[in-house]
C-alpha cells in the first residue's frame, strides 16, 4: 500500500483533527463529516486506522527542527556542525530546552494528536462493532481495535519516555492519561508514572489478546511483499512490550519478550552487513532483521531533509554531519559506519576540523524519490540488546557478554568477525558497554538522549562531545548525567491551557 493512500484517508476525517491535548471536540461546520457518517463499516474503521498510522511521525522536521529522530542526536553527541550551516539547531546543540523550546512542542502535541485519533477510531468502534454479523467481519474489527490500542499505548510510553523525570519512581509525575475524547473545556493533571505504565501495559495485553497470527492483517492493507512490516501485529506488540519493560525496569518480562522475537526458533535474527546495507539504501523490508517500520513514499516526511538540504554526501548541502566522537567508536571493519557516513567523506585526521562526515544512513536511494526512506521503528537487533541488558541486570553478566559478542561477531569483517569476549567486572561495566554498543547501532533511529537518560544517569555517564565537534557550533561540551534537562519541559501549549499541570523540575 503506498502512502498516497494513507494521506488521502487522513484528510477524510482531518476536521477531528487536534493540536494538543486540551483540544477537543469543537462546533460542528456544515459541511463537516460527522464520525457517525464518516465510520459505520469495518472497512470505515480500516480507513480511520491508517489516519493514524500517517499521523505518527516521529521522523518529521527539516531545516534543524524536527521530532525524536532528529532531537535525540542533535542534544546529545552524534553530530557536528555541516558544512552547509546556516545555524540550524544551534540552540538544541547548545543545551537549551525552554518550556517554548520547539522539540519538546512538536512531541508532546504530536503525540496527544495521534493518542486523539486513536481515541476517536475507538469511539466508533464502540457504535460499529455491535452491529456486526460476520466471523470474518468480527475478527477484522479486533484487529484493528488491537492496533488502535497498541499505537495508543506506544504514544503514551513515547510520553513518558521524555517527560517523566523517573520511569521507576511509581509516584513521580508522569504525563496525562487519555483514553477518551475531552470535551473542549476539560484539564487534567499529570498522572503518576505507576498509573501510565499501568495503563500502558492494560493497553498493550488487550492488543495482544485481541491480535490474530503475525501475518494475519497483512492482507487487509496491501497484497505487496513483506508490507505487513508496515503494520502493528502480534509481533510488533511483543516488541513494544519489550521495551516498555525494559524502561519500567520488569527486566524479567523484557527478557521474556525480547526473547519471544530473536531466541532459538523466532522470526527475527540479526541481519549480516549485506541485508543491513540493503535495510536502509534499499528500504529492504524482506531483512530478517526488521520488525516494524513506517512506510515512506512520495509526498512524505524526507527523513534526509532533517540533515541535508538538497540529498545525501557532500553535494547535498548538509548543514549537520555526523560527529567525530560517533566515528571514533566505529571500527573501520564495522559495517555500522559504512553505513552511518556517506561514501564521499573526507577525512583528513582523527578529530581534524576539515574532516567532512554527511550522514549516510538514510541515503533516499530508492524508487520512492529522492531523499525518501522507511522510518524504522524496531529491529531484531534491539531485541538482543534488550535481552543482553537484561541479563546483565538479572546478574547474568556472561549471557550478557556473549549477547555483545554476537552483535560485533556479525557486524565487523564482512559478519565473519571474532571480536573478543567482553568481561565485566560488574553491572556498571556491563552497562556502560551496551550503551556504547545502542549508540554505535541505533545513531539516527531515535535513541541516543534517552538511553542517556535512562543507562547513563544510572551509570554516572552524560553527554561528553569531543572538542572538535561542540567547536564546530561552539557550544559547551558536557552535560552532567545529573542535569534536569535529561527530563523535556511540559510545553508552554500545555501549561498556558491546562492550570492543573504540574511542570517539570527547572524550568
Amino acid at each position: 500500500m503506498r502512502k498516497i493512500l494513507r494521506i488521502s484517508l487522513l484528510a477524510a476525517f482531518i476536521g477531528m483533527t487536534i493540536t494538543s491535548c486540551e483540544d477537543a471536540t469543537d462546533i460542528i461546520q456544515e459541511s463537516e463529516l460527522s464520525e457517525e457518517l464518516a465510520f459505520q463499516t469495518v472497512d470505515d474503521l480500516r480507513g480511520g486506522l491508517i489516519g493514524v498510522y500517517a499521523a505518527y511521525n516521529p521522523d518529521s522536521g527539516s531545516n534543524g527542527s524536527g521530532d525524536q529522530i532528529l532531537f535525540n542526536d542533535l542534544f546529545t553527541d552524534n553530530l557536528k556542525r555541516g558544512i552547509s550551516s546556516s545555524g540550524q539547531g544551534n540552540q538544541t546543540y547548545n543545551f537549551i530546552l525552554q518550556p517554548g523550546s520547539s522539540f519538546p512542542t512538536t512531541l508532546w502535541n504530536g503525540r496527544y494528536v495521534v493518542i486523539n485519533f486513536c481515541n476517536r477510531i475507538l469511539r466508533a468502534w464502540d457504535r460499529v462493532y455491535p452491529t456486526l454479523e460476520t466471523e470474518e467481519e468480527i475478527t477484522d474489527a479486533n484487529e484493528i481495535r488491537a492496533q488502535l490500542l497498541a499505537m495508543r499505548a506506544f504514544c503514551h510510553f513515547e510520553l513518558i519516555e521524555y517527560f517523566a523525570t523517573d520511569y521507576q519512581d511509581l509516584a513521580a509525575p508522569g504525563v496525562i492519561i487519555m483514553d477518551f475524547v475531552p470535551e473542549l473545556d476539560q484539564v487534567f493533571p499529570r498522572n503518576s508514572v505507576g498509573e501510565v505504565f499501568e495503563f500502558i501495559n492494560n493497553d498493550l495485553a488487550e492488543a495482544a489478546s485481541l491480535m490474530g497470527g503475525v501475518f494475519d492483517t497483512a492482507s487487509k492493507y496491501s497484497e505487496a511483499e513483506n508490507e505487513f512490516k508496515f503494520y502493528i501485529n502480534q509481533d510488533v506488540i511483543t516488541a513494544m512490550r519489550a521495551r516498555v519493560s525494559l524502561f519500567e525496569g520488569d527486566y524479567s518480562s523484557a527478557f521474556n519478550f525480547a526473547d519471544a522475537l530473536v531466541g532459538t526458533g523466532a522470526n527475527y535474527a540479526m541481519s549480516n552487513d549485506e541485508d543491513l546495507v540493503s535495510l536502509y539504501v534499499e528500504d529492504n523490508l524482506a531483512v530478517s532483521e526488521l520488525i516494524f517500520a513506517l512506510s515512506r513514499r512520495q509526498g512524505d516526511n524526507t527523513i534526509t531533509s532533517l540533515w541535508s538540504a538538497n540529498g545525501v554526501g557532500v553535494n547535498g548541502s548538509p548543514f549537520f554531519e555526523v560527529s567525530n566522537g560517533l566515528l571514533n567508536v566505529l571500527p573501520a571493519t564495522d559495517v555500522r559506519r559504512l553505513i552511518m557516513v556517506s561514501s564521499d567523506f573526507v577525512v583528513e585526521g582523527v578529530n581534524s576540523p576539515n574532516n567532512i562526515l554527511p550522514q549516510g544512513k538514510y541515503l533516499g536511494a530508492t524508487s520512492d524519490g529522492a531523499m525518501l526512506n522507511d522510518v524504522k521503528v524496531f529491529r531484531a537487533t534491539e531485541m538482543v540488546l534488550i535481552r543482553a541488558e537484561a541479563q546483565a541486570r538479572l546478574g547474568n553478566l556472561s549471557a550478557a557478554a556473549q549477547a555483545i559478542k554476537s552483535i560485533r561477531d556479525i557486524r565487523t569483517n564482512g559478519s565473519n568477525g571474532n571480536t573478543p569476549l567482553p568481561s565485566y567486572a560488574n553491572l556498571n561495566a556491563a552497562l556502560q558497554d551496551i550503551l556504547l554498543e545502542r549508540r554505535k547501532e541505533f545513531a539516527f533511529e531515535g535513541h541516543r538522549y534517552l538511553d542517556l537518560k535512562r543507562i547513563g544517569t544510572e551509570i554516572g555517564v552524560g553527554i561528553n562531545r569531543e572538542s572538535v565537534d561542540c567547536a564546530s557550533f561552539s557550544a559547551d561540551c558536557d552535560l552532567a548525567p545529573t542535569s534536569y534537562k535529561f527530563t523535556l519541559p511540559i510545553p508552554n501549549s500545555e501549561i498556558s491551557a491546562n492550570p492543573t499541570i504540574a511542570q517539570n523540575p527547572g524550568y
